[in-house]
């Protein structure tokens, strides 16, 4: 069996298992190849030849998953994701055992499931469109302020840097969301409007109910305007009921849809899979990839069934 490994060494507090994980997996006979990717080395780089190999592994945070995700889309060699960030939310969506040993023995089976990506599209401040894919959210408004003031801390005090980054935005902004979609129009006021390819996040808590990466859609949710402290009947319906079949999600409007335009005024800045995007217009759009992915999966995946 011929396996890339592809890893960033400054993804986050588990970085080094996947040495572990390395160890486990060879037998006689491999052949086994890692690059780390960083400076020197870019997520295209790395992935140039994917077809050459049997496997690949990619071992990051979500930014760093999502990142080489997008250059492998509709390559369908079997992807085995690798838990080394700071919250692995796309990790946690798959379902896979999360040791070292299981995963190896994951990836020597190679059993896959066929998965979706969101791809992104935004205008600049120079009204260049821009793209990149995305696994897990892409939005503008409350998660973007949320990311940009938990960067420069969620690698030294992981997960908590998310919640102190919300206390700290304790009125955020408002802006006017002019959403198209299947040939409507629809218009919001909210402090946030997010697309989801995956939706489960700390807890077990699913933020977009009947979210999933396999069912060829994407997820709209505008968060209707709140004060931080006002969130919480829906940070209460997130624990009580985390799959949100029967509290639903209060300040929460939902739908679903193959691709979306956004327009939001003014523009509150953006994020996807926890990677700010600077000098943006505040018009945006998504749209799903449909079975772009073929992911690695144990007997324990969401993903099985």
């Amino acid at each position: 069996m011929r396996c890339l490994i592809i890893h960033n060494p400054a993804s986050g507090p588990s970085s080094d298992e996947i040495f572990a994980f390395a160890h486990a997996l060879a037998t006689g006979g491999d052949e086994i190849c890692m690059r780390f990717i960083g400076s020197g080395m870019e997520a295209a780089d790395a992935t140039a030849d994917a077809r050459a190999f049997d496997r690949i592994v990619v071992s990051g945070g979500d930014g760093t998953v999502s990142n080489v995700l997008d250059c492998l889309r509709d390559t369908h060699v079997p992807i085995l994701v690798f838990p080394s960030g700071t919250a692995n939310l796309f990790f946690n969506n798959i379902g896979n055992a999360p040791e070292a040993a299981a995963l190896a023995a994951a990836c020597r089976r190679g059993k896959t499931k066929s998965v979706d990506m969101g791809e992104l599209f935004w205008r600049d401040e120079a009204g260049d469109i821009q793209r990149h894919g995305f696994t897990i959210i892409a939005g503008s408004g409350f998660d973007a302020a949320i990311m940009q003031k938990a960067a420069p801390s969620k690698n030294e005090i992981g997960e908590i840097a998310y919640a102190l980054a919300a206390l700290a935005t304790p009125e955020p902004p408002v802006a006017h969301f002019t959403i198209e979609h299947d040939g409507v129009v629809d218009e919001y006021d909210g402090i946030g409007c997010m697309v989801g390819n995956t939706a489960v996040i700390q807890n077990d808590i699913n933020l977009f109910p009947d979210c999933r990466m396999d069912d060829g859609l994407i997820d709209v949710t505008i968060i209707r305007p709140a004060k931080t402290v006002e969130l919480l009947p829906t940070l209460l319906a997130g624990v009580f009921d985390p799959a949100g079949k029967g509290l639903g999600r209060p300040q929460f409007t939902m739908f679903q849809t193959r691709e979306v335009r956004i327009t939001a005024s003014p523009s509150l800045g953006m994020q996807f899979d926890g990677e700010l995007i600077p000098n943006n217009s505040g018009v945006f759009g998504a749209r799903v990839l449909p079975n772009c992915l073929d992911l690695i999966i144990d007997d324990f995946s969401k993903l099985n069934g």
